[in-house]
């Protein structure tokens, strides 16, 4: 979006976990992105931005949006630079596949958290190595091997035994939404894919998908 388009605001620090302040007193959550691994340079108070498109605060106050400095995404540096990583979320409106594009060289080259073990994208295919992740915001990518529905739920599993192996739930009532994305469940089998969520521990490593952006297609040398 062109910078004339949105509000010119002085950034003037940083607040919780995550959040920049205005010199007005608002805040800002960047839209789109993990607030958990945000790393936000100094340097940054008194700079002039845009503000675009802000959305209503949440319930801490904050609006989701994202900044322009210089006419360039702030969001997007952050994910170039291996800063932050992308984290879908309902209500954000966010530009997922320019947030991702910018991710991606970042990952390939492991710049900044993705150079950390702690952070590093976890292979699925290795229950143990997912575990590490447990109740935390993780990375996982590999080989979908089975696609099944039980109940409300409709269950994407990594391996041949679901009882142990790294699963993704989506709930059927949710179904249309990832339809309309492209990415009806059944047609994930067989493929490559990079998700993210919360690692939860349901026998095996279990991830809950409520948003379409928060799986990817991928190359299998990605």
């Amino acid at each position: 979006m062109p910078a004339g388009e949105g509000e010119t605001v002085v950034l003037a620090g940083r607040a919780a976990e995550g959040v920049l302040v205005l010199s007005d007193g608002r805040k800002v959550r960047l839209a789109g992105l993990d607030r958990t691994s945000l790393r936000i340079p100094e340097g940054l108070d008194g700079t002039e931005a845009t503000l675009v498109s802000p959305g209503s605060p949440d319930r801490h106050g904050a609006v989701r949006s994202d900044l322009l400095i210089d006419a360039a995404s702030l969001s997007q540096r952050l994910l170039a630079e291996g800063r932050a990583r992308v984290r879908p979320a309902p209500g954000e409106a966010a530009c997922y596949s320019r947030l991702y594009d910018s991710e991606a060289g970042a990952v390939r080259l492991g710049l900044g958290l993705w150079g950390e073990p702690g952070y590093s994208v976890g292979d699925a295919a290795d229950p143990d190595a997912v575990s590490r992740y447990r109740d935390r915001f993780a990375v996982v990518a590999g080989r979908v091997r089975h696609v099944g529905v039980a109940g409300q739920s409709i269950f994407i599993d990594f391996g041949g035994d679901w009882k142990t192996d790294v699963t993704l739930t989506i709930r059927v009532k949710d179904r249309s939404r990832f339809e309309q994305a492209g990415l009806a469940p059944e047609s994930l089998k067989g493929q490559v894919i990079r998700v993210r969520g919360v690692v939860t521990m349901r026998g095996g490593p279990t991830i809950e998908i409520r948003e379409p952006a928060a799986i990817q297609r991928i190359a299998w040398d990605e």
